[in-house]
């Protein structure tokens, strides 16, 4: 199952309960208020769900920023 970015930038902003304008690519952890420890299990817990848990989720868990998913999305094949 690969997902668009446009997906991905959903999915994290539903996780940080942010309106999807307020984030794009660029934006790192430091950005945004809700992207603390519990903000980055809700990006982690909703990524494995969409993938079914079918990814080792340890790069994400130390992710930054939304280019480190992103990249490591793309690494996987799983981003169109």
């Amino acid at each position: 199952m690969k997902i668009t970015l446009v997906e991905l930038l959903k999915i994290i902003a539903k996780s940080l309960n942010v309106k999807v304008s307020k984030i794009n690519i660029k934006t790192k952890d430091l950005d945004l208020e809700a992207w603390d420890s519990l903000g980055q299990l809700a990006i982690l817990s909703s990524l494995d769900k969409k993938f079914k848990g079918k990814i080792k989720l340890d790069v994400i868990a130390s992710a930054t920023s939304i280019k480190t998913i992103v990249n490591f999305l793309k690494k996987k094949k799983l981003l169109k």
